[in-house]
């Protein structure tokens, strides 16, 4: 079992189970569909994803964790960019570039 975004593929292809991630919270049908292609071997098509999904786990994490997060459920609509104190949301710039993956990738 993978705790790590970054590595819930490589941990599937050596024979891993699964994954506890935050980055599905924003993308659950292609992080889901990643994981599922590679229990199934099908590498190819999971690898595919994996690459298409790394920016946005080094977005979300960028600034720590959950304003990454927080900041791609919001542009999703999902949920209110809402932190309690002594967390702080995400900066306009890091808000900024998770919307351009997101628009760009068409997540």
């Amino acid at each position: 079992m993978s705790g790590d975004d970054v590595l819930a593929l490589p941990t599937v292809t050596a024979g891993g189970d699964g994954v506890i991630s935050v980055l599905a919270q924003g993308v659950p049908a292609i992080f889901s569909l990643m994981i599922k292609e590679g229990l199934h071997e099908n590498y190819t098509e999971a690898y595919k994803k994996h690459y298409t999904l790394m920016p946005a786990a080094d977005l979300i994490f960028a600034e720590g964790n959950p304003a990454g997060i927080k900041a791609l459920l919001a542009q999703k609509h999902i949920c209110k960019e809402v932190l309690r104190l002594p967390l702080v949301a995400a900066s306009s710039t890091l808000q900024e570039n998770i919307a351009t993956y997101l628009s760009e990738t068409g997540l």
